[in-house]
């Protein structure tokens, strides 16, 4: 009877062990999947940025074709991060840095 007992904890601890086995493999498999996607969402935000940036810039092109006579140093004051603060353009300051 102990021995048919030992052989079942024998089998359960196989097993126990297989699923921690198991468990140990798919946490790797996703550390690495995350690390990737990280990679991933911090490029596509400098892509995002600098397309935002690409067309802020197309834009004051625009202006500079459109209205010629604008005073090219009032239109260097433009910046895409600008916020418009009591009818004055103001620098953009990230909550986090205030």
């Amino acid at each position: 009877h102990l021995r048919a007992q030992a052989a079942t904890h024998k089998d359960q601890l196989a097993s126990s062990l297989k699923e921690k086995d198991e468990a140990v493999s798919q946490r790797d498999a996703m550390s690495k999947e995350n690390a990737a996607l990280e990679e991933l969402v911090e490029g596509l935000q400098i892509e995002v940025g600098a397309r935002y940036d690409t067309g802020f810039q197309f834009a004051i092109e625009q202006l500079k074709v459109v209205f010629p006579d604008l005073d090219e140093a009032k239109l260097g004051e433009l910046d895409a991060l600008n916020k418009i603060v009591d009818g004055k353009l103001v620098p953009f300051v990230p909550a986090d840095a205030a």
